[in-house]
């Protein structure tokens, strides 16, 4: 018996699913964002608007951005600028929204701040995790149309979450 006309097919497949990897691969990844000192994945489809320039590289790059969903029913936000500083464009906005609850940590040099904010006309609900510690800070925000949408997408908000990657100067 001839070998070689399996051996023949065994590479042919090989070769195969070398070349569908990569590209079911791609259809799988998660787009990219990245700002002045951080770069964080999202969902695909979102649609990203770039908030408050950064403070630290002469107006070039962004410290925070919002991702919205297609049916735009969610929002997720990241601020994670060079070290500290203020995220301005997720404050309260006391005309409008009433801040529902908070909770503080503080363990040695790191302090850790849940806050959820609600509309006053009840059309969303917004939650802050507020991390600082000794020289730096980041937010995270998901904000939402109802419970049913938090979750939908709460899967979607911890990997955005677990994927931010902060730079160093």
């Amino acid at each position: 018996m001839n070998k070689q006309p399996a051996f023949s097919m065994l590479i042919v497949v090989a070769v195969l699913l070398a070349a569908i990897t990569p590209i079911h691969s791609s259809v799988k990844s998660r787009p990219t964002f990245r700002g002045a000192w951080f770069s964080i994945s999202y969902p695909p489809g979102f649609i990203v608007r770039p908030s408050m320039k950064s403070a630290t590289t002469g107006g070039k790059g962004f410290d925070s951005a919002f991702f919205v969903s297609p049916d735009g029913k969610v929002e997720f936000y990241i601020y994670s600028p060079q070290w500290s500083g203020e995220p301005t464009d997720v404050a309260l906005k006391p005309n409008t929204e009433k801040l529902i609850s908070t909770k503080t940590v503080k363990t040695n040099d790191k302090t850790t701040i849940w806050s959820t904010i609600s509309a006053k006309n009840g059309s969303y609900t917004r939650s802050l995790l507020d991390i600082k510690d000794s020289s730096t800070r980041r937010v995270f925000g998901i904000k939402y149309a109802d419970p049913k949408t938090l979750a939908k997408y709460k899967k979607h908000y911890q990997k955005f979450k677990e994927s931010l990657v902060q730079y160093a100067d």
